[in-house]
């Protein structure tokens, strides 16, 4: 009977938006359980906690270790937010990045792209795209890296009482320093 009133309990919160949706807060467990991958030029990126991380304040750090050629450790840097794929170019690192702001019911997220330098890890710019991220690719064209994001946006009419709703599926193309050079509804 207990059990049933804490269950009841929480589901109540839950619905009241005390507790953040559960894709919020999924945090970066531990060293080699966050996203990682491997460059044109053999290095190895890797989504790590930041130093003094814990489960009130999480920092990341993203980690490029050089191929058996470089030093070690090419570049460390701390980076913000909820951090997803990371998708490695010959110039850029991109790292897909989530911001919450706000509480409860009135909580937005904020899904954007960064664009790091792959030589040193400094952030060249930063892509917001309107709608949700479907898939992201990067491609190398002539030693320049392009990134093609491919959004979701819904959107509905109503008319004599019908409410008809409308998916459209985008891809945008960014240039190296994130300009869009071309967008297609497809």
């Amino acid at each position: 009977m207990i059990c049933a009133a804490f269950l009841l309990a929480a589901m109540h919160a839950g619905a009241q938006g005390f507790f953040p949706p559960s894709n919020v807060i999924t945090p970066i467990k531990g060293p080699g359980q966050g996203s990682t991958a491997i460059g044109p030029d053999g290095t190895y990126y890797a989504l790590v906690p930041g130093t003094g991380s814990t489960m009130q304040t999480q920092t990341t750090d993203l980690v490029a270790i050089g191929p058996p050629s470089a030093p070690a450790t090419k570049w460390t840097v701390s980076l913000s937010g909820e951090l997803g794929q990371v998708l490695p170019g010959a110039t850029n690192v991109y790292v897909v990045q989530t911001k919450i702001s706000g509480s409860g019911r009135s909580a937005t997220a904020t899904t954007s792209v960064l664009l790091l330098s792959a030589t040193n890890g400094s952030q060249v710019a930063s892509v917001t795209p309107t709608g949700n991220i479907d898939d992201i690719e990067v491609r190398t064209i002539g030693g320049s890296d392009y990134l093609y994001i491919y959004t979701i946006t819904t959107s509905s009419t109503s008319s004599a009482g019908t409410t008809t709703y409308t998916t459209t599926r985008t891809l945008t193309i960014y240039s190296p320093n994130a300009t869009a050079l071309r967008s297609v509804t497809l």
